[in-house]
């Protein structure tokens, strides 16, 4: 009886650990995904096809001198020296623009310094733009080994990524707007916080776990996903916008 019990201890503990070890990979695999993968996740699940995609952030620097924006200007462009870049000067401000275009997408980075009433303001932009032809696990790869990277590098504090997806749906049902957001908020396993719905038009803002960064409502509740739906009269396609944590497009 003593020997018997003690099997079924270990075998209890042994089972413990596995659903320990198996929960940890699936908190470690998660991790392993960003936000705008997410959302393409949601997109798919939901039959839905992507026309364009971005990451965008920006930054508001302390303010800069003439002097000091200079260096801080000549400083980003010696790190990403593989950008083209250009200058464009005014009594009011100077914008310094890099571009770069791969078989990913197109990406630029811009540094404005603007002076007011004596007033100096200055902030840095990065962003990454792609169509449907260059969407795929390449894009998504060169978004963790270069884009964020870049980002930390570009950026004095973590960056706020603004992930943002367009796209269609070929299906066209009555339903199929309330049917494509319900599947897509599921796959986010978002609660919804406000919503707009009228017949050819829905407006959600949602708040999810499973995406990184979060703002705050009006009404100090976490959002962090926006999504539009729009249906282009009888029989016609429905287009969608989503982004995390709010889209910073009109749609």
């Amino acid at each position: 009886m003593i020997v018997r019990n003690f099997y079924i201890f270990v075998i209890f503990f042994i089972i413990i650990g596995f659903l320990y070890v198996s929960n940890g990979n699936n908190t470690i695999e998660a991790k392993r995904f960003t936000d705008i993968e997410k959302l393409d996740l949601a997109v798919e699940r939901a039959g839905g096809e992507v026309n364009e995609w971005s990451l965008y952030a920006r930054e508001n620097a302390s303010s800069f001198t003439q002097e000091e924006f200079a260096k801080h200007s000549d400083l980003i462009q010696e790190k990403f020296s593989g950008f083209k870049w250009v200058t464009k000067k005014s009594k009011e401000e100077t914008v310094v623009t890099g571009l770069r275009k791969t078989s990913h997408g197109t990406e630029t980075i811009k540094i404005l310094h603007t002076l007011t009433n004596g007033q100096s303001q200055s902030y840095t932009m990065y962003e990454l733009r792609g169509s449907q032809t260059t969407w795929g696990e390449s894009a998504k790869a060169y978004i963790k080994s270069e884009y964020i990277p870049n980002a930390e590098e570009i950026f004095t504090d973590e960056p706020l990524i603004f992930s943002c997806i367009k796209g269609k749906f070929s299906d066209t049902l009555e339903e199929v707007l309330s049917n494509q957001a319900v599947e897509m908020m599921d796959t986010l396993d978002a609660n919804e916080l406000e919503s707009l719905k009228e017949e050819e038009f829905h407006s959600i803002s949602a708040y999810s776990e499973q995406l990184s960064r979060t703002i705050q409502t009006k009404q100090h509740q976490d959002m962090n996903i926006q999504l539009g739906l729009r249906k282009s009269g009888m029989g016609a396609e429905t287009t969608f916008v989503i982004g995390t944590p709010i889209l910073i497009i009109e749609y």
